[in-house]
């Protein structure tokens, strides 16, 4: 019955933004102890919360286990790639109570719930110990910890003020509490008077006083396998309907004393053919009565259903018909794991975005639930657009955010791969328009893509050890899109099979020949995994030292920073940067490493290629160096 989690959506839509209720940011605030809390509470409970701090901002967390696991909140660890909203910010920093500090991986994450899992490798952590956030009461007293940055923790006590709070638009219910809750206490924990753990600290409202918000932790505790595992928490339902709750004068209305109201059923939806109606009222799951008089109630019944295992069995019942006249029918079914959600409501999203800078165009999967979401046609298909960059190659062909791209070069497109394959050809043969066909609503529109194709006629050879790292396909998708006539090398393999590209790319390329760069106007050396081999490649370190003793174009990008020093024995006169975590290596053997994210020396280029932003300024750099 998975799709109760669905029934929250309307509601999580309309929230585009909220004036005042913000999370818990870092602030530089006194940092102070309630005396309500005795001191033996606050020596058990001190050893547990750690302080997170990260490149962007930072935060509070709690360690659940002696081996080193750690809750927070996902806006505590949420990076900033706009293009890939589930990745975490990079290099966190776990600093415990008695000033130990670890480097920390993000395992999973979450914006609603908005709860983190991360982990630290050593000894001697102490883990918090759970309260019972299930059977909380009004006015029961707690406090919270957290730590401000740069300053010591704090503790401060109140009570609970409300325990069914649902109109903040998130998929639980959460607590509210007037134990002051500091900016930068964001994925702190809120005890008990015992020190137990009731929940995570997450919201607070920005100007106000004493007004914070916390998720229970049972929520949390209910989400930590699929974080440990797969890196998500991933729902289960039967796909797709909604439901309210039967509040007591619906009750009356219809004439029943307790269940949910089922409001609407997804067309051609598995919901629809296993035969539920609008207008069914759900009465039991699994032969367990459901009632929901209040929105806390429906809230709290879709989360239970939402945690179960995908693939298991599930049977509903429902009362069907008019009042007097009803039957009661049981459908059973399998629960479904529910896909990748798009962004809304509090939800980051878990759909990468493909975006093409040069085209000013970035588009993504196209799901049911932007159907929903965004009040497309539910039988069209395509792939959605995501962003249009202001005065753009796009935006000069009339694309619009939340378009639908169905048709390339007057091929239907039903899945991104389609897509790409089309475009990516289009742009490899350096088409001067490109046919564009649109969904937008309920209307169809014709246009095409024009490329400036600055990069025509430039020979670029792109070196990599592997190709599975993403930035590989950055790289790619902005040199084509730029016109560049490119090739793929990858040591040891013939050929590169990439999306609407052919084997070419790579055929073309030997590294046992070194005249086979002779014509190359830029050869471009891709870091990530894998790279490291490529020092140990003599063909490769010839080619490297040939294009710098004759000053020819050379770029690296990451850990490929390394091949020239390598190639040219030590004695790399050119400045280069590269990532911090390979500094010291080069600097070992002689190199003049600047840690920029971009450098230039002469006929040297290199990035640190961290960051995706960082590979396309790199991109854009190397163009005007090939214009020139």
């Amino acid at each position: 019955m998975k799709k109760l989690l669905i029934l929250t959506l309307p509601m999580l839509m309309q929230l585009s933004a909220q004036p005042l209720l913000q999370p818990a940011a870092q602030e530089n605030a006194p940092a102070e102890t309630s005396s309500d809390i005795p001191r033996e509470i606050i020596s058990k409970v001190d050893p547990s919360v750690v302080s997170i701090q990260h490149e962007r901002a930072g935060g509070t967390g709690f360690i659940i286990s002696e081996d080193g696991y750690i809750l927070s909140n996902g806006h505590v660890v949420r990076g900033s790639d706009a293009e890939d909203p589930t990745r975490p910010a990079k290099s966190i920093t776990v600093i415990l109570n008695d000033e130990r500090k670890f480097p920390a991986k993000v395992l999973g994450w979450s914006m609603d719930p908005d709860v983190a899992l991360l982990k630290i490798e050593g000894e001697g952590f102490q883990p918090v110990q759970f309260g019972d956030s299930r059977n909380v009461q009004v006015g029961q007293k707690c406090f919270a910890v957290g730590t401000p940055s740069g300053l010591r923790r704090t503790f401060t006590s109140g009570i609970l003020s409300n325990v069914e709070r649902t109109d903040l638009n998130t998929e639980t219910v959460v607590f509210q509490t007037d134990a002051a809750i500091n900016q930068g206490n964001s994925g702190g924990p809120l005890f008990d008077q015992q020190g137990h753990v009731l929940g995570i600290n997450t919201y607070g409202f920005q100007g106000r006083n004493n007004l914070g918000f916390t998720i229970p932790i049972h929520v949390a505790l209910d989400m930590i396998d699929d974080l440990k595992t797969r890196g998500r928490f991933v729902r289960s339902l039967v796909p797709l309907y909604f439901t309210s709750e039967i509040y007591d004068e619906l009750a009356q209305t219809l004439g029943v004393e307790s269940g949910v109201l089922i409001t609407w059923v997804m067309p051609g939806s598995e919901a629809e053919a296993l035969g539920l109606k609008s207008g069914d009222i759900l009465t039991a799951i699994d032969g367990n009565s459901v009632n929901a008089r209040s929105k806390a109630d429906l809230l709290k019944l879709e989360w239970d259903q939402s945690v179960r295992e995908g693939g298991e069995e599930t049977t509903l019942t429902v009362l069907r018909g008019k009042q007097g006249e009803r039957e009661e029918i049981t459908f059973e079914t399998t629960l479904k794991e529910m896909g990748l959600l798009p962004q809304f409501g509090r939800h980051a999203g878990e759909i990468l975005e493909h975006r093409y800078a040069a085209l000013g165009l970035g588009v993504k999967e196209l799901v049911d639930l932007h159907h929903l979401i965004h009040e497309t046609p539910a039988d069209s298909s395509g792939v959605l657009v995501q962003y249009v960059e202001d005065n753009s190659t796009a935006d000069r062909a009339g694309i619009q955010k939340l378009d639908i791209i169905h048709s390339v070069r007057g091929k239907e497109i039903n899945s991104l791969t389609e897509f790409r394959q089309e475009l990516e050809t289009a742009l490899q043969e350096n088409d001067l328009a490109i046919q564009i066909e649109i969904t937008r609503k309920k209307l169809d529109v014709v246009t095409a893509l024009a490329p400036d194709y600055a990069l025509k006629g430039k020979k670029i050879v792109l070196l990599a050890a592997a190709t599975e790292h993403e930035f590989v396909d950055v790289m790619m998708r902005e040199l084509l899109a730029k016109g560049a006539d490119l090739e793929i090398c990858v040591p040891g393999k013939s050929a590169l099979v990439r999306p609407g590209l052919e084997s070419k790319l790579a055929a073309d390329v030997d590294v046992s020949d070194a005249s086979a760069l002779e014509d190359v106007d830029l050869l471009l050396i891709a870091g990530g995994e894998g790279s490291r081999s490529l020092l140990k490649n003599e063909e490769v370190l010839s080619w490297v030292k040939d294009r710098i003793e004759n000053k020819k174009l050379l770029a690296t990008v990451g850990s490929a920073g390394l091949i020239p020093i390598k190639a040219m024995g030590g004695k790399l006169e050119l400045k280069i940067t590269l990532p911090s975590a390979d500094s010291s290596r080069a600097l070992l053997q002689g190199a003049t490493y600047t840690g920029n994210d971009i450098e230039k020396d002469g006929s040297l280029h290199s990035s640190t290629g961290e960051e995706r932003d960082v590979i396309r300024k790199f991109i854009n750099s190397l163009s005007n160096a090939l214009i020139m």
